[in-house]
């Protein structure tokens, strides 16, 4: 047995070995914080050697730059640290210190530049992260164009001079990336752009990127602003090709969200719920960079990895069994598997085709079956004239989509996450509109409001709030269709690269199939019964609201801006927006709740209250006849009482007052007798309605 001691020992170091290294090997997620890190301290020694000569501040701009990013490096650093051992931090913080300190101190800027590459090496090191100055993927020149043109151009021009469209109103002005000491070969290298690029300039308008786009992007835009100052620029030679390179990126993302995914399951094995969460939120970030475009080929692939994501995390904070969080783990790894194919599967002109006519067949179906619900409306309730308010609801929609889509993503730059926000809260803001039209139209059901309505009444109704409410109701139909399309076509281009030629024509083949969808919505909502017409738009608002209200509560879920709390009772059907969390659930409930008491008010409560009413006037009205049949008898008694003393008078004018009393007597008679049949009748309608429930024979010319 002693003889087998060394050799259990050596077994055992070999099998901590095996599975120490990827411990001790920063994560993905921190992968990308220590390069961050690295690139913001590698910034640093080259502002602060801008800056300060024998002692001076010779550029007061660059030196506060220079402290600007030291801080920020400083802090992200010892979030960092917290993850690892303090002894393995202590040098690196001492470091940051010293480095601080000799800053403040406006030190030699050699020194500086030592101690920042001493620095990070140590934190490399520590990491275990491997910092690659060239591209690892084949540089492309035409993507960079791209790039540039769609997100750089406003500020630095069409030619990198710095004089694009907003470049006047930036304080300080954009940098002129044709100025050969920024770009060109003999001044700079590739690296020092892409760290800026990376990393962004503190106090201006230049974002760090790295939040939006890949490295092998950053890579592309690049080496493209380096062709403003260089005729021939060098550009490293990397086996493979665009399509290879788009591949790659496709499946490195993929690889990446499995590898956070591992991350997580691992850290919730070890009891680490909350860590276990946020590595999920960070494995669905990553693979919401791939998201428009899976959704725009094949959208139902899409939605359930978007709520598999979804179910995983809220499954981990409610600390489920470990075979039911595998279940799903095992289920988004299989599917991103088929995420993958699909991303990567060359398509052509069939193929675009039917993506594009899918894409504005898809999205636009709800906008226009709402616009058309709510155009017949208006013909059918005789509103016509008012049909402006929702065309121009609806076309200030189509306008500010485009316009939305334009600023959030080439002038604010808005991150995935804010971007699920924005659509989240539109939808909520939508369900508002939805429900109250809905619950408007439900009113106008009522049958005693029929008979207004057909004598023209009825379109008093259709004004101020109602009309207003309409026109919101389709702007925001449209409107939240609509920049999500524009989103969605725009990843349908990014993804077919030069071979764009069936996105087009399938667009509009798309619109047609629309308007056809339009025209035989109205023309059979104008056969329908007005009643039913009026009952089924109610119902129909009401479950785009029920919808919106579940997938609005969804969004912001995923954007963290809403809890998420697992109800294992609750369905996951995404097209109806009911997901399993209690959030989703209780949001949708309370709707349902509100509608099932409009419905009880309407219908029950609200008529039953109206009777009352009506039983009461009718009191009113029987005492006030009553008083007039009193009256009547009273006058007819004076009448008959003054014809008898002027009966044989002589006096001429006397007679023909004679013949006046008597002439009052006969009416005051007719009148009784008239008042007294209306009150019959009166009272007979009243029990008859009453008895009826106040229907209305809808054969009447209500249809």
């Amino acid at each position: 047995m002693k003889h087998l001691l060394p050799f259990r020992i050596l077994l055992a170091v070999f099998i901590f070995s095996l599975f120490a290294s990827p411990l001790l090997a920063a994560s993905p997620a921190d992968e990308k914080k220590v390069k961050k890190i690295v690139m913001m301290m590698n910034i640093v020694a080259i502002e602060y050697g801008l800056a300060i000569d024998k002692g001076e501040i010779i550029n007061a701009a660059e030196y506060e730059e220079s402290q600007i990013f030291l801080n920020q490096a400083f802090s992200r650093y010892q979030d960092l640290a917290k993850k690892s051992p303090a002894s393995e931090s202590e040098n690196s913080i001492a470091e940051f210190k010293r480095l601080e300190e000799l800053v403040n101190s406006k030190s030699d800027p050699g020194e500086i530049s030592v101690g920042v590459k001493r620095l990070n090496a140590a934190i490399l090191d520590q990491f275990k992260v491997e910092l690659k100055v060239e591209p690892t993927k084949p540089v492309s020149l035409d993507n960079g164009r791209k790039i540039y043109e769609n997100r750089c151009v406003l500020c630095h021009g069409a030619e990198g001079n710095g004089d694009g469209p907003l470049a006047a109103t930036l304080d300080p002005a954009p940098a002129v990336l044709s100025d050969p000491n920024i770009t060109g070969d003999e001044h700079s290298n590739p690296y020092d752009n892409f760290q800026v690029i990376n990393v962004g300039i503190a106090n201006t308008g230049m974002i760090g990127w790295a939040e939006f786009l890949t490295e092998p992007e950053i890579w592309d835009v690049t080496f493209f602003i380096r062709t403003f100052s260089n005729a021939n620029p060098v550009i490293p030679v990397v086996q493979g090709d665009a399509a290879d390179n788009a591949a790659k990126g496709i499946e490195d993302t993929i690889q990446q969200t499995r590898d956070y995914l591992a991350q997580s399951l691992q850290l919730f094995k070890d009891g680490d719920t909350e860590a276990a969460a946020e590595m999920a939120f960070d494995a669905y970030m990553i693979y919401e960079g791939i998201e428009k475009g899976l959704t725009s080929k094949k959208k139902d692939l899409g939605l359930q990895l978007e709520s598999s994501f979804s179910r995983y995390r809220a499954e981990i904070k409610r600390n489920a069994s470990q075979d039911l969080i595998k279940s799903i783990y095992d289920g988004i790894n299989v599917n991103l598997g088929e995420a993958q194919n699909v991303l990567i599967e060359k398509i052509g002109f069939t193929g675009l085709f039917l993506q594009s006519l899918s894409i504005i067949v898809r999205e636009g179906f709800e906008a226009i079956l709402i616009i058309a619900a709510l155009i017949t409306f208006l013909t059918k309730s005789r509103n016509a004239d008012k049909l402006s308010a929702v065309y121009s609801g609806a076309s200030i929609g189509i306008l500010l989509s485009f316009v939305t889509a334009y600023i959030l993503h080439e002038v604010l730059k808005i991150s995935r996450v804010d971007q699920e926000i924005m659509e989240g809260w539109i939808m909520l803001v939508a369900v508002v509109a939805l429900f109250w039209v809905s619950y408007w139209l439900v009113t106008k059901i009522e049958a005693a409001k029929w008979q207004s309505y057909i004598t023209g009444k009825m379109r008093n109704a259709v004004s101020g709030g109602s009309l207003w409410a309409l026109g919101m109701v389709a702007f925001l139909s449209v409107y939240r269709e609509g920049f999500e399309t524009v989103l969605f076509y725009k990843a349908l281009y990014l993804y077919a690269g030069d071979e764009t030629g069936g996105i087009v024509p399938g667009f509009v083949v798309g619109c047609l199939l629309l308007f056809v969808v339009y025209y035989l919505i109205g023309k059979l909502g104008m056969r329908i019964p007005v009643k039913w017409f009026f009952a089924v738009t109610s119902v129909f608002l009401y479950f785009m609201a029920f919808v919106f209200m579940g997938k609005g509560i969804h969004e912001l879920q995923m954007g963290e801006q809403v809890s998420l709390t697992a109800a294992e009772f609750a369905p996951e059907i995404s097209w109806l927006g009911m997901y399993p969390t209690w959030e989703t659930f209780i949001g949708q409930a309370v709707l349902v709740l509100a509608y099932v008491f409009a419905l009880l008010y309407t219908f029950v409560i609200k008529p039953e209250v109206e009777t009352q009413q009506l039983q009461s006037e009718t009191g009113k009205i029987q005492n006030d006849i009553t008083l007039v049949h009193d009256l009547v008898e009273h006058i007819s008694q004076h009448a008959r009482r003054c014809e008898v003393f002027l009966k044989d008078t002589k006096d001429q004018d006397l007679k023909e007052l004679s013949e006046h009393l008597k002439e009052i007597d006969d009416k005051v008679h007719e009148l009784y007798d008239h008042v007294s049949a209306v009150e019959n009748r009166f009272l007979n309608e009243f029990d008859r309605l009453a008895q009826s429930g106040l229907a209305v024979d809808e054969k009447k010319g209500l249809s």
